[in-house]
């Protein structure tokens, strides 16, 4: 039987040496070449492999190119719907489903696929980040026997992953890898939508703003052909962001009406929670506060917990911070830390980090050095240079306050260096 890319899998899942799982069974040298498929064994040899691993050899299909064909349909039309419509709750449903019912195939390439498609709904719906870091890594064991295809949707992965966990560098890294692949195989119109939509996405979050909007009005074009609206909304509002990036505020505000219109006229009600963010962020940049607070409340009123509002309740604390209201700056950092710990998401790390530094901030012993130290750290983990750069400034101008000016010029020196770093800057004449 060719099972070898299975028992494979499922030992480097449950980080077991070959050594241990031969053991009584076979020779390590023969696991070996059962692994890359070079040899066949006995049925016998191949149940006490998967009764070690705890494979259920029931779900094992053999020989049965129908049976492969049919799964392998509905396997790609599964991710096709995740993917365009990004229904988090209908990814849940698909993964629990493929993760319960899905065969065991001796056509290592449907399984390697099947793998892959599983790791990208696990990220789609928001799973534990340790075990996606985990899949990630099991599967770089097995990247070298991917076809392009399957090599693509693992770095695809690997750069959806690395933004979800604010690792902005890293993320474009592996975006711009894909697109290297791009033209060597043959993406479907909506895949290739789904790719430009995201890197619009990161680059926008990284200020490069033309290459942005180009990406994000290529995946446009499709959804609106496609009558995807809700995906045409979420393009509205990234251009959206990047006009605003650019100080383009009245095209900015433009595509922001275009997005609401759609929320009217589609019955997309509970996207304008979204809508409303950031049209107070607009509002924001053009130090209109008073309008940015009435923006953020309002975008609170569409947001459960599956649509989080931490990022507006942290809008806010900013808002009130720059007003110096300090009880309310108070009031909405306890409530975006209480909202962190209720989550348990990691992926919120930072808000966790920005609500602590602007409640001491604005206690009456002052900004926290530890604290505020502890996120610099953080956000240099992550190689998010922006806040590295602010938070040091902000340390900075505490310890001058303080007359600590020798800690204060060393803070200063910290966030210039980073706020290079951040803008892309090697030498100052550059500036």
């Amino acid at each position: 039987m060719k099972v070898g890319h299975l028992i494979r899998a499922e030992r480097i899942r449950q980080e077991m040496k070959q050594l241990v799982l031969a053991k009584g069974i076979c020779t390590p040298s023969y696991l070996s070449k059962i692994e890359r498929n070079l040899i066949f064994p006995s049925e016998d040899i191949v149940t006490l492999l998967f009764n070690r691993l705890g494979i259920d050899s029931s779900k094992l299909q053999k020989n049965n190119q129908q049976t492969e064909i049919d799964f392998e349909k509905m396997l790609e039309a599964t991710y096709k719907e995740a993917v365009t419509n990004r229904d988090q709750s209908f990814t849940k449903q698909k993964l629990e489903y493929l993760e319960q019912h899905s065969p065991l195939f001796e056509n290592r390439t449907l399984h390697y696929t099947y793998l892959l498609i599983v790791l990208r709904f696990r990220i789609i719906s928001g799973g534990n980040l340790d075990e996606i870091k985990k899949g990630i890594k099991d599967l770089e064991e097995l990247s070298k026997e991917f076809n392009l295809r399957q090599t693509y949707l693992y770095k695809v992965n690997k750069a959806i992953y690395n933004y979800s966990t604010e690792n902005r560098n890293k993320s474009i890294e592996y975006f711009e890898d894909v697109l290297l692949l791009v033209d060597e195989i043959l993406l479907e119109a909506w895949e290739k939508a789904e790719l430009n939509y995201m890197i619009g996405l990161v680059y926008t979050a990284d200020s490069r703003i033309f290459a942005s909007i180009e990406y994000t009005r290529r995946a446009l074009e499709y959804f609106r052909e496609n009558f995807l609206m809700k995906r045409v909304l979420e393009c509205y509002i990234l251009i959206g962001i990047t006009h605003k990036k650019s100080e383009q505020f009245q095209d900015a505000y433009d595509s922001y009406l275009k997005a609401m219109q759609i929320c009217d006229e589609f019955n997309l009600h509970q996207e304008k929670g979204i809508v409303y963010h950031n049209l107070g962020s607009l509002s924001s940049i053009m130090g209109n506060n008073e309008e940015a607070i009435s923006y953020y409340k309002q975008s609170m009123e569409y947001k459960t917990y599956e649509k989080n509002p931490i990022i507006s309740i942290l809008c806010l604390v900013i808002e009130y911070s720059k007003m110096n209201n300090k009880a309310l700056v108070k009031v909405w950092c306890d409530e975006g830390i209480s909202l962190f710990l209720k989550l348990k998401d990691k992926s919120l790390t930072s808000y966790y980090h920005h609500f602590n530094i602007f409640e001491s901030l604005h206690s009456e012993r002052g900004l926290s050095e530890s604290i505020t130290e502890e996120a610099i750290e953080y956000f240099k983990e992550v190689q998010d240079y922006r806040y590295v750069h602010k938070y040091y400034l902000a340390l900075a101008e505490w310890y001058f306050s303080n007359r600590k000016y020798k800690l204060s010029s060393i803070c200063y020196q910290e966030a210039n260096k980073y706020e290079n770093i951040f803008r892309k800057i090697k030498k100052w004449e550059d500036l």
